[in-house]
């Protein structure tokens, strides 16, 4: 359970905790909208309350809205906290539409993993830079790779 120790819920976690937490809340920005616009759509396909409809596409909005600012609000201290409320409130959004439990388990697995393998990544970074220095590879390996060899006809 060594794992735990990296779940963080608030503070500015490292730059590839927030590259990966950033992607997880962009997904789920974009799963959030569509599932509003489905649960709009299935009220209304099942005869239901228009008004109601429109509530649940309203609250998609507000939640994929939500989701981006998280994401985008990750280099402050309350930004995963924030993702954290995001993906709470999407768990207690299956109250009114039941397979958005799907979206919660799916994104909160996903979520978990950007927590916990950030923090190794950059450490395999830190690691790396401290065994070779900060040096590019290339700039170490005598033979051009295509990355070089592309910099060079430029």
């Amino acid at each position: 359970m060594s794992w735990l120790r990296h779940l963080r819920f608030s503070g500015v976690a490292g730059q590839a905790t927030r590259r990966l937490a950033s992607i997880v809340l962009g997904g789920l920005a974009l799963a959030l909208f569509f599932g509003g616009l489905v649960g709009r759509q299935l009220e209304l396909a099942h005869g239901g309350d228009p008004t109601r409809a429109n509530w649940l596409f309203v609250g998609g909005i507000v939640l994929s809205l939500l989701a981006v600012v998280a994401a985008g609000s990750l280099r402050r201290p309350w930004g995963l906290t924030l993702g954290w409320v995001v993906l709470g409130l999407t768990a207690l959004s299956t109250i009114w539409l039941t397979p958005m439990a799907i979206v919660a388990v799916l994104f909160g697995a996903l979520w978990l993993l950007a927590l916990v393998q950030g923090p190794s990544m950059e450490q395999m970074t830190r690691d790396w830079i401290a065994e070779h220095g900060d040096v590019h590879p290339d700039d170490r390996d005598p033979h051009p790779t295509e990355r070089t060899d592309r910099e060079d006809t430029t």
